[in-house]
């Protein structure tokens, strides 16, 4: 196995050390946290030396380019064309889209999209909910010890957060659609709500955080949000708020997208990298 990284945050300069240090040949191009130590000046010249090819997380912000190359712009069809032209097995990212992950599998290349991956995701949701926390506690005046805090969603990344939230004192409501997470919400000493109920309690609280990746707080939520309340949206892109409607109500919404690579990229690297040796020595 021979790793090529492209570009990333900071998490993937842990991950690129990481691989080194289990004795795997890994070059490297595009990163700005990691010196390009091996001399390559065009991306061509690094698609020839690999076969598993790590992309950055997300895949693209825009649906036209790869997200976060260091001083590059690369289109996302050029660097398909390009990989299909090299040795590339197998190629890695986070939300690459089930229809361009069809489209790259056609050309007989695999795909490994770390956010599809079930222990990724639960994993991830640990310094997600800690990077919540802690967004939480330097922007507001308040403790999070004895506040009232609205989760919603009960995902992975909701219960999870829900459970820290409750382990530090706050009184927590977390939202559910189906009876089962209603179940598990009452079993584990929580206050439920209907997520479709929420606008009638949603003035009541210190501190929302959404894990919900639609505009659940929109313009006939957000009004009646307390104009006191932190709103911390977790979401992946573009998100769970109106924000140009909060900014008018004067309302403080915080995206945080990506936390686990910018709270713990150690961590956030390290699950990276025992799901991907993983995934490659069962695919390759």
């Amino acid at each position: 196995m021979v790793f090529g990284i492209l570009g990333g945050d900071y998490r993937y300069k842990f991950l690129y050390e990481m691989l080194i240090n289990e004795q795997n040949k890994v070059f490297i191009y595009g990163n700005k946290y990691v010196e390009n130590t091996n001399g390559y000046n065009n991306i061509d010249d690094f698609l020839k030396e690999i076969n598993i090819l790590i992309t950055p997380i997300p895949f693209t912000k825009d649906n036209e380019t790869i997200f976060n190359i260091y001083n590059e712009i690369l289109d996302i069809n050029i660097l398909i064309d390009k990989i299909k032209n090299n040795n590339i097995k197998i190629l890695c990212g986070g939300v690459i889209g089930k229809d361009r992950i069809k489209y790259i599998e056609e050309k007989g290349i695999k795909v490994f999209d770390f956010f599809e991956d079930e222990a990724i995701a639960i994993l991830n949701a640990i310094p997600t909910a800690e990077g919540a926390i802690q967004t939480a506690m330097q922007e507001s005046d308040k403790t999070i010890f004895n506040s009232k805090c609205l989760v919603l969603g009960y995902g992975r990344c909701g219960k999870i957060l829900a459970n820290m939230l409750k382990g530090i004192g706050a009184n927590v409501t977390a939202t559910y659609r189906k009876q089962i997470d209603y179940a598990y919400i009452n079993a584990y000493g929580l206050n439920s709500i209907n997520l479709y109920n929420i606008e009638n309690i949603i003035n009541d609280f210190d501190f929302i955080f959404n894990t919900i990746p639609y505009e659940i707080l929109d313009k006939n939520i957000l009004p009646k949000v307390n104009k006191q309340t932190i709103i911390i949206d977790l979401a992946q892109a573009p998100g769970g708020v109106d924000y140009n409607c909060a900014r008018d109500l004067n309302l403080k919404a915080i995206y945080c997208p990506s936390l686990p690579g910018r709270v713990a990229p150690y961590t956030a690297g390290e699950i990276l990298k025992d799901a991907l040796l993983d995934y490659c020595k069962n695919n390759l």
